[in-house]
């Protein structure tokens, strides 16, 4: 059986000739209408970005903290679209933190069924990707996302222990993960 997470893996380079189109992005979003939260009380607001706002938006990102500048992605290989997770005003209790959890997760799971890559971004300028309302809006997150022009493996963590992720010098992003033995307790 194949599982959805071996088929999802963060990508930080996409595709700028393939942009995703408004209604490919509609048809992703529709899981934030099917998934969980706390109470059923559904607090998150989202927002979509396309074209041209998305292409500006790139500055205002941070993709791969872990790699060294030089392998870190340009605006040649910018998303082509983003998803923002909003809550009204600015605290949140932290069932709202793993509602916002829950819903990127589904987000990611969902662009990855279409082809799409995802990247969860928490390193972001807010003024870029609030909302255009009157309605006090933070966001809390942002979801790049567009068709990736890049790959990226699972490889076992080595007996060093190192959990960083690099960009090999034949470009294949290489994430270190843990086993499940060793992420099992008794």
């Amino acid at each position: 059986m194949k599982n959805i997470f071996d088929i999802t893996r963060t990508i930080r380079r996409f595709d700028n000739a393939k942009p995703i189109s408004k209604e490919t992005l509609a048809s992703v979003m529709q899981c934030v209408t099917k998934v969980a939260s706390a109470g059923n009380l559904q607090r998150i607001r989202y927002r979509t970005v396309t074209g041209d706002e998305a292409a500006s938006l790139f500055g205002a990102v941070s993709l791969g903290a872990a790699l060294p500048k030089e392998k870190k992605p340009t605006a040649d290989v910018a998303p082509t679209a983003y998803a923002v997770l909003l809550t009204e005003g600015e605290s949140v209790d932290p069932n709202l933190w793993i509602d916002i959890g829950i819903a990127a997760e589904a987000i990611v799971l969902s662009a990855a069924a279409a082809g799409i890559g995802a990247c969860i971004v928490r390193n972001f300028r807010a003024d870029g990707f609030a909302p255009k309302t009157n309605k006090e809006y933070t966001p809390r997150l942002v979801i790049a996302l567009g068709y990736p022009a890049e790959r990226a493996e699972i490889v076992s963590v080595g007996e060093d222990g190192v959990l960083k992720y690099r960009k090999d010098d034949d470009g294949v992003n290489r994430v270190p993960k843990l086993s499940l033995e060793s992420l099992t307790v008794d």
